[in-house]
């Protein structure tokens, strides 16, 4: 296989980003190891040929000179960068939470429409890294002429203003000497939901900066988007865009003994219950950050919950923070006062995928499909492979391809709208394997 676009010059490298920590300080002392300059590329296709046994062994040593470049941190220069970035991104007040309130849309309700009877939508999750596989990741995405793009949240290392500018609005920043990458535009509307790496810098560069860069098209200009929840609506589907982020990081130094919950700040849960009545006879796509199912990782129970107060029928719904593509049977949550839910996990936009591991003890969900296949990369890593999922409606149709860096669709699944009911009609899988 081949890729039809060349790596961005100067782009970011993945190794850079593995293991990056869910730990707000160590996440910060990560970033201290990023070289001032990209080191030289290799071949983007230089195979990784290793056998199993060899290949282990080179991902324990990947680990060790990880960790070995964490102790680096504590070298003078870096523990005083550290500290300093530490001290101004996680102390002092989050960015207020913004709604609807006295704006246009008031119920924050936006039409999904495209063209020829047709809407296409591009997803992609953690995609903001700036890497070679995040520039590859938005041409494929824009290749497919999308009306909209929506990103499901992370912006790396802690989603500050110079990390949004180089790693999503394409600018670059000052006295950087890598290669900024562009989050690619829908020609009806983009948005961005909020990740806990946005939350990292107290969410003042996303809210500040991202946002008003996105939001509908009008004349080909993004006319901002308002808030870090939203409604994509027509007469069979109804996409909602909502915030885990904003309450997924604690106190600076109680976090770590009490974890957030994710949950939906009230004024959004306030909001859905606003707009349910409006959205009745719609089939319901969820977008968030945050996995509500997951055999591999733990699991934001509390969204369902809050939702599910409200909404109280069956739904399609997207994540990220995951690293991975994960394909969940769909799930009955009758136990848990839920409807069912069928979920899909594609934190695979521009990080360094996590292989499928061992299941986690006490899991909430059957997985169905995962992507085992190695990453033909020049960075020698032991890795997964990157993709988006690209989302086509025409009338009570929904197409949902999954698509790799590569170009390559490597599962098809389409669903029906049933009166507020959401109903798969097949999945055509190319090489996913079970978990």
């Amino acid at each position: 296989m081949t890729i039809d676009q060349a790596p961005a010059v100067g782009a970011k490298d993945l190794q850079d980003l593995k293991g990056v920590s869910r730990s707000p300080a160590v996440a910060l002392m990560q970033k201290q190891n990023v070289p001032d300059a990209p080191r030289p590329k290799g071949l983007a296709d230089a195979p990784i040929t290793s056998p199993p046994a060899v290949a282990q062994e080179a991902s324990l040593a990947q680990t060790a000179k990880a960790a070995f470049q964490a102790l680096r941190q504590f070298e003078t220069n870096d523990y005083l960068n550290w500290i300093t970035e530490y001290l101004r991104n996680r102390f002092g007040p989050r960015h207020d939470f913004q709604t609807y309130e006295g704006k246009q849309p008031a119920d924050g309700i936006y039409p999904l429409s495209g063209s020829d009877g047709e809407v296409r939508m591009s997803l992609a999750g953690d995609w903001g890294t700036g890497t070679d596989e995040a520039y590859r990741v938005a041409h494929l995405m824009s290749k497919t002429d999308p009306h909209y793009t929506i990103h499901l949240g992370d912006v790396y290392f802690v989603g500050d203003a110079v990390e949004v500018s180089e790693n999503f609005l394409g600018k670059a920043s000052g006295g950087s000497s890598y290669t900024p990458c562009q989050w690619p535009y829908g020609s009806q509307g983009s948005f961005a939901l909020n990740g806990n790496h946005e939350m990292y810098a107290r969410g003042i560069a996303y809210f500040d900066a991202i946002l008003p860069a996105l939001g509908p098209m009008l004349n080909g200009k993004p006319q901002k988007q308002l808030a870090s929840y939203f409604c994509l609506k027509n007469d069979a589907w109804c996409v909602l865009g909502l915030d885990t982020g904003y309450n997924s990081v604690g106190i600076p130094g109680l976090e770590y003994f009490v974890s957030p919950d994710a949950r939906l700040p009230e004024q959004l849960v306030s909001w859905l219950e606003s707009i349910a009545p409006k959205i009745e006879h719609q089939s319901i796509v969820i977008l968030t950050h945050h996995q509500v199912l997951s055999i591999y990782d733990d699991c934001f129970t509390q969204q369902a919950d809050q939702i599910f107060r409200i909404l109280k029928r069956p739904v399609l719904w997207f994540w990220g923070h995951e690293h991975r593509l994960a394909i969940y049977e769909p799930y009955d949550g009758s136990s848990r006062g839920w409807p069912a839910i069928t979920g899909r996990c594609i934190g695979h936009g521009g990080m360094p995928v996590d292989l499928p591991g061992k299941t986690k003890v006490g899991s909430i969900g059957k997985g169905q499909y995962v992507d085992r296949r190695l990453y033909k990369n020049d960075e020698q890593l032991h890795v997964g492979i990157n993709g988006f999922a690209q989302l086509t409606f025409n009338d009570s149709k929904l197409r949902v391809e999954y698509v790799d860096v590569y170009g390559q669709t490597i599962l098809t699944e389409r669903f029906t709208a049933k009166t507020g009911s959401v109903s798969s009609e097949g999945i055509q899988n190319v090489c996913l394997t079970p978990p």
